[in-house]
């Protein structure tokens, strides 16, 4: 019989006083664990302190019964409580929280919510519940107020079901979100998907296959993306309509987009007369562009585009390209293909040319560019310039 134990570290200090059987494997502790966040995963770090505080009565019995009794779990701003067993195959969960200050999740907010999980039933398919509300948020200048998002579902991997519904108010004008995942006779289907706000709607209906990779149609009407960023944490500015499209070629998954924006800005980007009409076929595994995109301008921090008109083609698992555009007052065109496989982006430029304060750079040879981990390597990379030649090769990042 162990009754008591630590652990002690920089990174992690966890204590326990109870009792753990030997023989027959029942437990019955009270466990405090206080570690550092950095070494929790990436994915929970985002809204905690720089420590996290966890502690739970824990019990199990002889028969592999597992109960969680007063868990509580401290990080900065973040809270919760609750419970949680698994017995004669049944899961219970409870759990009751709180974020105080959502500006850990963007700086553009500021507010609080709180947040409730609950499961029920049988282990391999339970009932779930997700509640989430807040009285007041502020995003981007803009106030939240009364939002409200409820999740109900069956977590069954035959048969999933859920009920998602979003209601609040953004800047005085009404919020409304709803989607149903429903399941018969083994066809899975999201029906009825709608989020609208003031003028701003998104609407569509999808069937999923048994990955949940979707087929069906998805319609934009966003005159005024604003307040719908505003919802998203974020901050933006402009409009966007257009139609997306989700089917299949055989077993690869294609989607299609066609959308334009008159205007659109996001922080020191921003857009302006953009149209883009491209499919991505196999767009999961090994994506590949084709089709047109057109814009007047687009303009990042001190770097004006202007005049894009680029052609997109499907070169068996490459990506062909050509067109041009003026950047910083430069004129330039280019032609090749591009290729994304197992983390890396190949460029193959075939040719392309600039012409700077009268002087022009003729690419002399096809050239290859990659990048992976962050790296861009050129691959002799040859110029004509005027009357002269050169030659880059290296590596940058």
């Amino acid at each position: 019989v162990i009754d008591s134990g630590s652990v002690t570290g920089d990174a992690l200090n966890t204590g326990f006083d109870g009792r753990i059987s030997l023989a027959d494997g029942a437990i019955d502790l009270n466990l405090k664990t206080d570690a550092v966040s950095a070494a929790l995963p990436a994915a929970a770090r985002g809204v905690l302190a720089e420590r996290t505080e966890l502690s739970a009565a824990l019990k199990r019995d002889a028969d592999g019964n597992v109960t969680a009794n007063a868990i509580r779990l401290v990080s900065g701003a973040l809270t919760a409580d609750g419970q949680a067993s698994l017995a004669d195959n049944k899961l219970t969960v409870d759990i009751k929280g709180a974020l105080a200050d959502i500006s850990l999740l963007s700086g553009d907010a500021n507010g609080a919510i709180t947040f409730a999980l609950n499961a029920q039933g049988a282990s391999t398919a339970p009932e779930l519940s997700l509640t989430v509300n807040s009285d007041r948020l502020s995003v981007a200048e803009r106030e939240i107020t009364g939002l409200s998002l409820t999740a109900t579902g069956k977590a069954d991997a035959a048969n999933p079901a859920a009920n998602v519904q979003l209601t609040g108010n953004v800047a005085g004008q009404p919020l409304q979100g709803s989607a149903v995942l429903a399941t018969s006779d083994g066809r899975r289907a999201i029906d009825g998907l709608l989020l609208s706000l003031g003028k701003n709607r998104i609407s569509g209906d999808l069937a999923l296959d048994e990955a949940f990779v979707p087929e069906g149609s998805v319609a934009l009407d966003l005159p005024d993306i604003g307040p719908l960023a505003a919802l998203a944490l974020e901050k933006a500015e402009g409009d966007v309509r257009g139609t997306i499209v989700f089917s299949k070629t055989g077993k690869a998954p294609e989607v299609t987009v066609k959308a334009s924006t008159a205007s659109i800005t996001r922080g020191d980007v921003s857009a302006k007369t953009v149209t883009i009409d491209a499919s991505i076929a196999n767009y999961l595994a090994a994506p590949v562009i084709s089709g047109k995109i057109r814009a007047d301008s687009v303009t990042s921090g001190g770097t004006v585009i202007r005049g894009i008109d680029v052609d997109l083609t499907r070169d068996g698992d490459w990506t062909g390209f050509s067109g041009g555009a003026t950047v910083k007052d430069i004129p330039a065109k280019a032609a090749g293909r591009v290729r994304v496989a197992n983390g890396t982006t190949t460029v193959e430029l075939a040719s392309g040319q600039a012409t700077m304060r009268g002087i022009k750079a003729v690419i002399a040879q096809t050239s290859t560019i990659t990048i992976a981990n962050g790296t861009t390597s050129l691959d002799r990379l040859a110029l004509n310039l005027g009357g002269g030649t050169a030659t880059v090769s290296g590596k940058v990042g």
